[in-house]
């Protein structure tokens, strides 16, 4: 069953629902609200699996049959209330609507109260019980089972029941196209990708990414014809789309700036920490739109060696040095004319340290150099040739300061 066939029930059990509306996400949120475009008939049965979402994640301790028939009533009533502020008159509980909603309450309460004690411990039992070190790679398959990447392992990745998903060869995972790819419906994966390390991942449809450091990418295991091809970043990955003519564009889907291709060679960069989203291209055509956007049907266009930015709000497009924005897949860090502030996140995420500049007065210094199979330290001792400041290091923290006055 797919989600557009989902009830209210089927979605407060999901654990990818339960994950958008108990935690902040910004790729899940991402994924749910493009969803929910696509499929706005399924507005009020997501509301009331939401409510039911909260309702049951809030009552941690073991309810009484009075407490899951109030659980309920609060959904069916929180339904109503909606229902009025669409209709845009009052309209009591106990007229036509609310009358309707009871008879559906009076069919569904048994169930909840049967099916309560497994929905709590599907919201709540499973937020602790495994403690995933953030500095693996992890890939988190479409029934919440997550599996850590061992980036010197090698061998077949599958699902729970034993269904080959793809093979690792170390720092590379590939997915295989399924011979049946015309009736399989949309199944996801998730790969997370912490600070200090990169990933290299081969879509079923032959696309290569490659995952920068702090970033996260949702995708399809398969590309069903007739179903979008879209995938989900939060972070920056470089895209190398294979072409498919049998298939629906492929979309890049960020917080701030969707990018639309057929086939072609481009960087997206969409990190929450960064003030800016971006996408580069080096080979073919894009376009790109916000999300939601009534300009969707006419995005903004871009050619090779240009860069459409979307920032306070608008899209504008420059040209730039490709280099400098994929040169990171080399293992390079490339900086041309670079604040020391966007610099010293670069680092943080390359070589995952923390970084705390307490010498403001050059956050806006510019800098230009490219660096190979150097430390943080290596490059922050090469800035100082340009610019006078201390630095020291502690555990995993590197501090900036203001310099100090030599004494006698």
């Amino acid at each position: 069953m797919t989600y557009k066939d989902y009830s209210s029930e089927d979605f407060a059990k999901d654990h990818y629902f339960q994950k958008w509306v108990l935690e902040k996400d910004t790729i899940t949120a991402n994924f749910w609200n493009n969803w929910l475009a696509q499929h706005p008939e399924k507005k009020e049965v997501v509301e009331t699996a939401m409510d039911m979402v909260r309702l049951l994640a809030r009552d941690e301790d073991d309810p009484t049959p009075h407490e899951k028939d109030r659980i309920w009533m609060e959904i069916i009533e929180k339904r109503n209330i909606r229902e009025k502020g669409r209709m845009n008159r009052p309209k009591s509980i106990f007229g036509k609507t609310g009358k309707r909603f009871l008879k559906v309450a009076a069919v569904i309460i048994p169930l909840v109260a049967l099916a309560y004690g497994a929905y709590q411990l599907d919201l709540l039992g499973n937020k602790g019980s495994m403690t995933l070190d953030p500095n693996r790679i992890t890939l988190e398959l479409q029934d919440g089972t997550i599996k850590v990447m061992d980036e010197e392992a090698s061998g077949l990745i599958t699902t729970g029941d034993g269904k080959a998903l793809g093979k690792q060869d170390k720092n590379i995972l590939t997915y295989q196209r399924s011979k049946d790819d015309v009736t399989e419906e949309l199944v996801y994966n998730e790969l997370t990708v912490p600070y200090g390390k990169n990933f290299e991942l081969v879509l079923s449809d032959g696309s290569h990414i490659y995952l920068n450091a702090g970033s996260k990418l949702r995708y399809p295991v398969q590309f069903p014809q007739g179903k979008p091809r879209n995938v989900f970043l939060d972070g920056e990955a470089f895209f190398d789309v294979a072409r498919d003519s049998t298939r629906s564009q492929f979309t890049v889907v960020t917080d701030m700036l969707n990018t639309q291709v057929y086939g072609t060679r481009f960087n997206v960069s969409s990190y929450k920490d960064e003030n800016n989203t971006f996408t580069v291209l080096e080979e073919g055509s894009v376009g790109v739109y916000q999300p939601n956007s009534p300009k969707k049907e006419d995005p903004v266009k871009i050619v090779p060696g240009q860069r459409a930015v979307f920032e306070d709000g608008n899209i504008h497009v420059e040209n730039v040095d490709i280099r400098k924005y994929t040169a990171w897949i080399d293992g390079e860090l490339y900086f041309l004319d670079d604040r020391f502030e966007l610099i010293l996140k670069e680092l943080e995420r390359r070589f995952n340290v923390k970084i705390e500049n307490r010498y403001p007065e050059i956050s806006d210094f510019e800098f230009t150099g490219t660096f190979v199979g150097k430390s943080a330290e290596e490059i922050l001792k090469m800035f100082q040739y340009h610019t006078t400041f201390d630095y020291e290091k502690e555990g995993n923290t590197i501090t900036i300061q203001k310099p100090q006055p030599m004494t006698e």
